[in-house]
Formats: structure tokens, sequence, C-alpha cells
């Protein structure tokens, strides 16, 4: 096979990434906006290995979980990978993605435990409850931009759909009172400018902390502040300096509070959290809850057990746990994330919560070799997996039940495979965080095999 060779094939499953993949002469082909079911009339645009990417000339037979997509910015902003595609069938596709991951890296019997049906998004627009987007200007008007699939490019857009309706009406508030200040976006290509991106936060209540955050320092950021402050909804606003030269590093080791409340709150089920420009937090607040909900019906505390929430962040999903628990246990490598979950704590007034700074990885082993033990061990980690050393942990110290919090089928099912050593698989839990998006999480429930 080679470039520019053209045929119809046939799209039999959907990849990781939200593409169709279909099978020619044993090769996997890559087809982008292709569903399973569909015949697609096809170029090859690259082979590598043994498989190869194509782009559709027509489709021949459409599914029909097939419609149109709703953004008008769908085509040219990578933000979105499956808008195209039926909700409810893609719920089913997302459960699919990760019994194929399973399938293709262990050895398990996806038959032999339970794989739930996924956990819906009951909002499936607008439920995004942060954006911090790079700015470009262009026919003179500053607007926020997505950059577009498998490119550097900025696409200029006024609204997200999947963004909180509060967030857009501010960006375009917010960028408006920038073009009347004359503050410049930054251009990278020119290594000059002032403004790299913009944050917004919003809570449940429809309060906003807004973040600036910068290439260079500017007099009229203050002026910029205090006029934002007078829009509705903005409790707090920030700044922050970014010197990198890089695209995609958000923000800098400089943030300044410039006016307003220091943080905003946010809650889920019974507890508070306070959301900083860089705080860590899930970004589907309604959906976080029904995820840690499944965690915690998975851990079965009476009030008795010690939980080790490993990969702790700010302490959402520990402190979350820990009216039900004896003691919780959290362990983070980041000092600002851990100074959060301390913080967390006292807000909500837990004292049988404990924050420690550190590699899990490296801290369980010293913590059982010291006498300490867990009935439980929570572990969110990011979306490279476990570490070698903690699964290696785990296995050795053999606490009775684990429960996985995953956002990545294939590395979920890469330590699964490991952990099946001597771990038990009861269930997995997929859960839809990320509406009109390929991405699916999971709580996977694994007991030590007797």
């Amino acid at each position: 096979m080679k470039i520019d060779d053209q045929f119809i094939l046939d799209i039999k499953r959907m990849g990781i990434n939200g593409e169709g993949i279909g099978f020619y002469n044993k090769l996997a082909i890559f087809v982008d906006g292709a569903i399973p079911g569909e015949g697609h009339d096809i170029c090859i645009t690259k082979v590598e290995g043994k498989m190869a990417f194509g782009k559709t000339i027509e489709i021949k037979n459409a599914s029909p979980a097939r419609k149109a997509a709703e953004c008008p910015y769908y085509e040219s902003c990578g933000g979105c990978a499956v808008m195209h595609v039926d909700y409810n069938q893609m719920l089913d596709y997302k459960r699919s993605i990760l019994i194929e991951a399973l399938n293709r890296y262990t050895r398990l019997d996806t038959k032999s435990f339970e794989i739930r049906k996924t956990v819906p998004s009951d909002n499936i627009f607008g439920y995004r409850n942060k954006a911090q987007l790079p700015i470009k200007k262009l026919d003179n008007k500053t607007s926020t931009c997505m950059i577009k699939a498998r490119s550097n490019e900025l696409v200029c857009i006024d609204e997200c759909m999947v963004q909180n309706p509060l967030i857009n009406k501010l960006n375009n508030q917010i960028l408006e009172i920038v073009d009347e200040l004359g503050i410049s976006p930054y251009l990278y290509k020119f290594n000059r400018g002032v403004l790299k991106y913009l944050v917004v936060r919003v809570n449940k209540n429809n309060e906003a902390l807004v973040c600036f955050v910068c290439y260079e320092k500017n007099k009229k950021l203050i002026e910029l502040a205090n006029r934002v402050m007078k829009l509705d909804g903005v409790v707090s606003v920030y700044e922050n300096f970014n010197t990198s030269l890089k695209q995609g590093i958000i923000f800098g080791n400089e943030t300044n509070h410039l006016a307003g409340e220091k943080y905003i709150v946010e809650t889920l089920g019974k507890i508070k959290y306070q959301i900083y420009p860089t705080t860590f937090f899930q970004l589907n607040t309604h959906q976080a809850e029904k995820m840690y909900d499944a965690v915690l019906k998975a851990c079965k505390l009476s009030r008795k057990e010690r939980v080790l929430d490993a990969y702790c962040g700010v302490g959402s999903i520990g402190l979350y746990l820990a009216h039900m628990a004896g003691e919780v246990v959290g362990i983070e490598y980041n000092k600002d994330s851990i100074a959060a979950a301390k913080e967390n704590a006292k807000f909500n007034k837990i004292n049988n919560a404990k924050f420690y700074q550190g590699d899990a990885a490296e801290l369980l082993p010293k913590m059982i070799k010291d006498g300490e033990a867990f009935d439980i061990v929570v572990a969110d980690p990011p979306r490279t997996g476990l570490g070698d050393k903690f699964i290696e942990a785990i296995l050795q110290t053999e606490v009775k039940r684990l429960i996985y919090v995953s956002c990545n089928p294939a590395t979920l099912a890469k330590n699964l495979e490991v952990l099946s050593q001597k771990y038990k698989v009861k269930s997995i839990t997929p859960i839809d965080m990320f509406p009109q998006t390929p991405l699916v999480e999971s709580v996977t429930v694994l007991e030590l095999k007797k």
C-alpha cells in the first residue's frame, strides 16, 4: 500500500481518538470522521508500519448514528472529535473503546466481570467549567482561539458549545475591553506582545474567576482588572506571567491577585473546594459528582477503614470519602496541590484526612514498613497511568481492595494486565466526562485474590 491509493473501506470500529478504523489486507487504516458500520471511499495519506491513515473522498453508506454537527467551527477546530455521532450511540462506542483496549493489552476475559453501560452526562453541551484559551488578533478584533487538529494553527472562535455559557459571554466581553485599552496579544513568531491566554473558571453559582496569562508586564492590566470586575458574574481577577517560548504551556511561575475574592468555591456533594487560577479540578462538575459517588460506592466504607488516596491532587476524592472512612491519607507529588488539599480539609472542618507530598510509589512501601496499613487504595493517576514502582508497591503490600480511576483506557488496560497477578477485576464503570469527545473515564474495582 502507498500514499494516494484509493479504495472503498468498511469501517469496523471506533479508535481511541474518535476516528473510524477499517482493515485492508490485515492493515489497520484510520479515517477521521468515519463511524463504525459505514463504507467510505478513501485515499491513503500516510503509511506507517502496520497501520495507515486515509481521508474520506465520499461516504458510500452513512451510519444511522451520523448527524450534523451543531458547532459552526467543528470542521476547523480540534476541540471536539465526535459531534457528528448521535450521543446515545457514542455512549456505546465509549464502552466499546474500553473493551477493545482490554482485549488488546490484557489476557483478561472481559466476560468474567461486569463492564457497565457508560454513565451519561446530564449536559452534553455547556458542561466545561474552565477555559484556558490562546489569544489572536484578526481584522482588528482580539478573539479566543482553539488549535486546529494536528497543527499549531489558531482558529478564532466567538463561542465554544461545550463551555459554560457564562465563559463564552465573559471571553467576548473581556476581549472587547482588551481592544479598547490597546493591550496587544502575544505573537510567538516575533516573540513580543502582552496577552498569551485568557483563563476563565466558573462554579455552579455562576461566579467567575478570571486570569490574564501574559508574556510581559503592562500597566494597563490593573485598569483591565478593575473593568473586568464590573462584569456580571466576575468575583476574582488574577494575572500570571509566562515567558516560555513554547506553545501549549499555559501558566508561568508568577501569579498575582489583582482584584476581588482570593478564590471561588465549588461544591461536590457536601464538600467545598477552593478554586484558584492554577488549581486542578474536574472540568465537568456535575459528572464529577457521579464519578465520586461511584468511587464511594465501590469502597464499601463503614466509617472504620483506612483509605489511601494516591495521586490525590487537591484532595478532591479523599475528602469526598472522608465522612464514611475511619481515616484518609493522601499522597501527591505536586507541592501546591498538597497545600491546597490541606487547605480544603481545614475549610471543610475534616479532621480525619491528612496529606503528604511525595512519590506514592516510594512513600507507600515506607508507610507499610513503618507499620501503617490500608484497607483500600484509591488511585487517580494522570493519562500515563500508574507507574511501575507504584504497581510493584501495591503488589507487595497486598491491599485488599483497589479502586482505579482512569482517564485513559489504554494505560488502564496495561496496568490491569500487571495487577491481575494478584488482583481480580470485579467491575468497570465507564463514565462520560467529556461529551462530544472520544475521551472516556472509568472506575475499576479490584480485589485481592484469595
